[in-house]
């Protein structure tokens, strides 16, 4: 009897998740294979001529420059977003945790988690608008002392910088939350030892609030590495990769390729297969690296 019961509790937990992880791993594997069976072939829009041609396409994208320079703007923009963001949490969830009451903080906590409530694309067009050279709530008082437009989405060297700036808006008052409701959780005792000893209020926070919350830091980190990836539709909203390609990043150059330039659907599939290869890698990587320190 006893025997019976302990397998029917271990088996309990396959019984309730074993059919939602099936469904999962099948809505991953089938897209994710279906995609590299397709960029070994040139397959195009249009045509029904199908012909496989291995590695071919992911020689070529090497020597893509416009490749390269959306892998380019790829990187930047995910270290830029990600410490942008992780910065705005930790400071504005400390200058909340310090210097608000209760109520305040209730009120504040409500505001914060507004901009990450809107929709995507929504909050794009809102910003874009505020953007604008001409009527943009933002650049009108620029253009009324100056009397020129400032047109920040239209310059190379600021439009990655301020749709950079939404997306920080949109999840860097969001985890300032997350970041003072775990603050809330630490034990009063190391900051009451901290003062005793006469350390300054940045000393408390440096060196025996942040520490304690390193664990769940790094996992809000992952976090915002793993949704900076999507940003496909707020980029697209706001520049659509212009001006020129500063702005394009590589799921918007494959989406390009793939449906709005040439209909290269193989090739469009080789650079979104690699750039899966590389998260992978890159997430693993420093996922082990982290760990042991955490």
């Amino acid at each position: 009897m006893k025997t019976t019961r302990s397998n029917n509790k271990t088996r309990l937990p396959v019984v309730f998740i074993g059919p939602g992880l099936l469904v999962l791993a099948v809505l991953a594997l089938v897209p994710t294979i279906f995609a590299i069976v397709i960029s070994l072939q040139d397959r195009e829009l249009g045509q029904t001529d199908i012909g496989w041609v291995w590695f071919s396409n992911y020689v070529q994208l090497f020597s893509d420059r416009r490749f390269l320079n959306s892998v380019s703007v790829s990187l930047i923009w995910e270290v830029l977003t990600v410490t942008s963001t992780m910065a705005v949490a930790v400071l504005l969830g400390v200058l909340l945790f310090q210097n608000t009451t209760p109520r305040w903080r209730n009120a504040l906590c409500m505001l914060f988690i507004v901009p990450v409530l809107l929709p995507r694309v929504s909050a794009a067009f809102v910003w874009k608008f505020a953007f604008h050279p001409l009527f943009g709530l933002l650049t009108y008082p620029y253009k009324a002392i100056t009397g020129e437009p400032l047109d920040l989405l239209a310059n190379p060297l600021t439009a990655l910088l301020t749709v950079a700036f939404v997306d920080v808006w949109q999840w860097g008052l969001f985890f300032a939350v997350i970041v003072l409701k775990l603050l809330e959780t630490l034990p009063p005792q190391p900051f009451e030892a901290a003062r005793m000893d006469h350390a300054k209020t940045w000393e408390i926070y440096t060196y025996v609030a942040l520490p304690m919350l390193k664990a769940p830091l790094i996992s809000l980190t992952f976090v915002k590495m793993v949704e900076s990836l999507r940003a496909f539709d707020l980029i697209y909203v706001m520049t659509r990769g212009g001006p020129g390609i500063s702005t394009e990043t590589l799921d918007m150059y494959a989406f390009s390729q793939g449906f709005i330039e040439s209909g290269r659907i193989s090739y469009a599939s080789s650079m979104a297969v690699l750039m899966m290869v590389a998260s992978t890698v890159a997430f693993t990587y420093i996922w082990k690296w982290t760990r042991p320190s955490s």
